[in-house]
C-alpha cells in the first residue's frame, strides 16, 4: 500500500541515521546555532536568551527560549528532531499545518522551519510559546492517559474541545499551502489505506519480535478499510493531554500537530472517544478524554457539523488508533531504548513497560477472546 511521499522520506532518513553516531547537543550548543538562525531571519540584533529544555514530551527535543529583538522579546519554543523518535514525522508538514489552522482555532503560531536540518544539524521548527497547562496542577500524566480535569472546568473545556475539532474539519484545505501532504480521494479507501500503510511500515522496521495481537490487528484493518465520504484536515492525535487551558476552562492552544494529515474526520473522533483516555467521574460514568460522556460528545459534534457519524467507521478508527499506540509502545520504544539515538532512552523504556496495556486495549477493541470481530 502507498505511503505518503513525505512520510517515506522521513522513514528512509531514519533508516540511514541508524548507522550513524548520535550525540545529544548541550543547551549551549543549541543556543549558539539557534541564535545564528534567528539572526538570518531577524537581523544581527536578535539574541537567544534563557534557553532551557522543556519538560515532558516523548517525541522531539523541545526548548523554551526568549528571542530578544529591538522591538521587544518573543517567547518561543524550538522543536528539534532527535536521532530517533517514538513517532517519525516531518517538520515541514508540522509547520504547514500550523500555518493552515492559524486563525481558525487556537494553536501555536509557526515562526520558522528548517526541514533539512541545515541550521542545527537536525530538522527543527520554531513556534510561539502559548500560556496554559496541559492538565491539573498536581497531575503527572505525561502520556495523556487518565487525565482527570477539574470538575468545574469540564463543561467549558468540552465545549472548546469539540468546537476546535469542528473548526479544524471545516477548514478549506484546498486554499492552504500544503505541498508536503498527499491528498487522498474522497469516496475511496485511500485515506485509511495510506494511514495504515504508514504504521504497518513502522512496525515492520521497528519490531524486535512480532506480537500476535498486533499482527492480527493489521490484518483486520486491511480487511475492513472504510471509504471516506469527505477529506478534511485531521489532527491525528486529538485527545486529552494535547491541549493547553487556563483557569477559566478556556483552551488556549491545541498542541502536537506532527501527525496531522489529510484524511477522514472519523480518525480524530476515534481519538476523542478512545477508552484509554476516558476517566470515570465519582458516579462511575466514563468521560471521553476526561471531559464528557461519550454519547454526548458525539452528539455535540454531530449537531455542530450537520452530518451523522458512521459508527462502523468510528470503530475502525478506534481500532486503528489503538494499533498505532501498540506499534509505538511494543515496537518503536524498545528499538529506540536499545540504541543510543535519543535524549529520552529512560522514557522509552518506561513506555515499553506499559506496552501490555496498549496491546490489551487493542485486543479488547477487536473483541478478541469473546464476541464477534
Amino acid at each position: 500500500m502507498t505511503v505518503e511521499r513525505a512520510i517515506d522520506e522521513c522513514l528512509r532518513a531514519r533508516a540511514a541515521r541508524r548507522a550513524l553516531p548520535y550525540r545529544v547537543a548541550t543547551t549551549e550548543e543549541v543556543a549558539a546555532a539557534l541564535e545564528r538562525w534567528m539572526r538570518e531571519l531577524y537581523g544581527t540584533h536578535a539574541r537567544v536568551e534563557h534557553l532551557v529544555r522543556a519538560p515532558g514530551g516523548a517525541s522531539k527535543e523541545n526548548f523554551f527560549f526568549d528571542l530578544a529583538l529591538p522591538d521587544g522579546p518573543q517567547s518561543l519554543l524550538l522543536r528539534l528532531d532527535p536521532g530517533e523518535s517514538i513517532v517519525e514525522t516531518h517538520r515541514l508538514r508540522e509547520f504547514q499545518i500550523l500555518r493552515a489552522v492559524a486563525g481558525a482555532l487556537p494553536a501555536p503560531r509557526a515562526v520558522a522551519v528548517d526541514a533539512e536540518g541545515a541550521r542545527l544539524g537536525r530538522p527543527s521548527l520554531v513556534m510561539a510559546k502559548v500560556a496554559g497547562r496541559p492538565q491539573p496542577e498536581l497531575g503527572s500524566r505525561t502520556s495523556g492517559v487518565g487525565i482527570a480535569y477539574e470538575p468545574r472546568l469540564r463543561e467549558p473545556l468540552a465545549r472548546d474541545f469539540v468546537d476546535a475539532l469542528v473548526r479544524l474539519h471545516a477548514i478549506d484545505w484546498s486554499t492552504r499551502e500544503l505541498s508536503a501532504f498527499d491528498v487522498p480521494h474522497a469516496a475511496t479507501t485511500e485515506a485509511a489505506a495510506w494511514s495504515l500503510a504508514w504504521w504497518e511500515r513502522v512496525y515492520r522496521e521497528d519490531r524486535v519480535e512480532d506480537h500476535p495481537v498486533v499482527v492480527f490487528a493489521a490484518a483486520w484493518l486491511r480487511d475492513h478499510l472504510p471509504t471516506a465520504d469527505r477529506i478534511a484536515l485531521v489532527h491525528g492525535d486529538y485527545r486529552s493531554g494535547n491541549f493547553l487551558y487556563d483557569d477559566s476552562g478556556r483552551i488556549t492552544a491545541i498542541l502536537d500537530w506532527e501527525l496531522a494529515h489529510l484524511g477522514d474526520p472519523h480518525e480524530d473522533l476515534g481519538w476523542v472517544v478512545n477508552d484509554l483516555f476516558a476517566v470515570r467521574d465519582p458516579s462511575g460514568a466514563r468521560l471521553a478524554c476526561g471531559l464528557l460522556d461519550r454519547g454526548r460528545m458525539i452528539e455535540r459534534y454531530e449537531a455542530a457539523v450537520g452530518w451523522t457519524i458512521d459508527r462502523e467507521r468510528l470503530r475502525f478508527y478506534e481500532i486503528f488508533n489503538n494499533y498505532k499506540l501498540a506499534v509505538c509502545a511494543h515496537a518503536t520504544t524498545l528499538r529506540i531504548a536499545r540504541g543510543s539515538a535519543t535524549h529520552l532512552a529512560a522514557s522509552m523504556s518506561l513506555i515499553h513497560a506499559f506496552a501490555h496495556r496498549y496491546v490489551a486495549e487493542l485486543a479488547r477493541a477487536l473483541r478478541l477472546g469473546g464476541g464477534a470481530s
